[in-house]
C-alpha cells in the first residue's frame, strides 16, 4: 500500500502447517510516532509477537510436540500510528480475496499485542462486553468474550492483578471486528491515570511496594521522546507475554475451534 509519498508494509509469518482455512492471526504494530523511538508502543508488542513466532517454530522442530491443527498468522501492521492503515489494508484485501487461505473467511481470530510493558502498568485485557455493536458484526462479539474470559482466568490463576479495558477502537482489532472476526488481546496501559484502587490491589498481588504509583499515568512516555528502552517494566512484560502464549496454546488445541469461537445459538 501507498500512503502519500511513501510505501507502508505490513509483514506476516505463517506456521507451515495447520488448515489455512480456519486461522488465528496474532497481531502487533511495527510502527511508532515520529516524536519518539516507540519502545513500548509498540516495540513491546512487536518484540513479543517476534518471540511468540520464535518459540513456536522450535516448538514445532520438537517431535513430542504436537503440531497444530490451526494455523498460525503472525503479522506485524505498518501505519497504525497513522489509523490502523495496515491492518484495514490487510483486512480490506482478505474480504475482495478469493485465494483459500487469504480470505476474510479463514481467519478465525485476531489477538492484539499493543503496548504490553508500560512502567506504571496495568495487567489490562480488552473487554470483549464494551465492543462498539454499531460497528462491529454480532457474530464477533460471543466469542470475543469468551476470549476475554480465557485471558483473565490465566491472571487469576496466577494469583495476579488484572483489569478489563475497553475495545475503543484505537489499536489494529478494530478492522478485524468489524468484518465479523472475534478479536482480543492485552494492553498494559498508555495515557490513562492509575488509580489508588489499582496501586492498592496491585501491591496487595504483587507484594509490597510493587503496586506501581496512583495517580499517575501508566506510560508516562506515552508517544513521547523518551518512550525508549528505560521506559519497560520487565517484570511486567514477562507476565503479560507469558498470559499471549498460554492464549494462544489454548485456541490451538482446540478440537473445533471454530465452534468454540462461533456457537450456532450466537448466529
Amino acid at each position: 500500500m501507498n500512503n502519500g509519498t511513501f510505501p507502508v508494509g505490513n509483514i506476516c509469518a505463517d506456521t507451515p502447517t495447520g488448515d489455512v482455512t480456519q486461522t488465528i492471526v496474532v497481531g502487533s504494530h511495527s510502527d511508532s510516532v515520529t516524536a519518539g523511538p516507540g519502545i513500548n508502543d509498540n516495540g513491546s508488542g512487536s518484540a513479543a509477537s517476534l518471540a511468540l513466532a520464535v518459540t513456536l517454530a522450535r516448538l514445532f522442530q520438537m517431535t513430542n510436540y504436537a503440531k497444530y491443527a490451526y494455523r498460525i498468522r503472525f503479522c506485524w501492521w505498518g501505519a497504525e500510528e497513522l489509523g490502523l492503515l495496515g491492518s484495514a489494508y490487510h483486512v480490506a484485501q482478505a474480504q475482495n480475496s478469493t485465494i483459500i487461505g487469504e480470505r476474510i473467511t479463514d481467519y478465525l481470530i485476531n489477538l492484539n499485542f499493543d503496548m504490553l510493558a508500560s512502567p506504571n502498568y496495568i495487567f489490562g485485557i480488552y473487554d470483549g462486553s464494551t465492543v462498539d455493536n454499531t460497528t462491529t458484526s454480532r457474530s464477533a462479539i460471543p466469542g470475543s468474550n469468551k476470549v476475554s474470559a480465557l485471558f483473565r482466568d490465566w491472571f487469576i490463576r496466577q494469583k495476579l492483578p488484572w483489569d478489563y479495558t475497553p475495545f475503543n477502537g484505537l489499536s489494529d482489532y478494530a478492522p478485524f471486528l468489524t468484518a465479523g472476526i472475534v478479536a482480543a488481546g492485552l494492553f498494559s496501559g498508555a495515557d490513562d491515570f492509575k488509580t489508588q484502587e489499582q496501586r492498592d490491589r496491585y501491591d496487595t498481588l504483587l507484594g509490597q511496594g510493587q503496586g506501581g504509583t496512583a495517580d499517575a499515568s501508566q506510560d508516562p512516555c506515552y508517544h513521547k521522546a523518551c518512550d525508549s528502552v528505560q521506559n519497560i517494566n520487565v517484570a511486567g512484560y514477562e507476565k503479560m507475554v507469558q498470559a499471549a502464549a498460554y492464549v494462544i496454546e489454548f485456541l490451538a488445541r482446540q478440537t473445533d475451534l471454530k465452534t468454540w469461537l462461533y456457537p450456532p445459538t450466537a448466529n
